[in-house]
């Protein structure tokens, strides 16, 4: 990360303080997207499984569209006190 990047995390977006605050020289960066569901897409999907009988045939065959589209795309800074909490969701989250 340069420094113009780095400048532009400086603060902790939960609780507004520098990201060093903390003394650790560590800061989380999290980004959360929003998906919509294409009815459409999914619908000709369907259609084409159906058409063929076989759903890993008609992944094959298929156009292979976006079946979502992103409709909210965030990101936020977090303080190492502050990512404790969201450490905890991504330690309880299988890969």
């Amino acid at each position: 990360m340069k420094e113009k990047e780095l400048r532009d995390h400086a603060k902790c977006s939960r609780c507004g303080k520098g990201i060093g605050h903390t003394g650790l020289p560590f800061f989380w960066t999290v980004r959360a997207v929003r998906y919509g569901i294409d009815a459409g897409a999914l619908r000709r999907q369907a259609g084409l499984e159906m058409m063929l009988g076989s759903p890993a045939l008609a992944q094959v065959m298929g156009p292979d569209e976006d079946m979502a589209q992103p409709v909210m795309d965030r990101s936020i800074t977090l303080c190492e006190e502050c990512a404790l909490s969201v450490m905890g969701l991504l330690e309880s989250c299988p890969e």
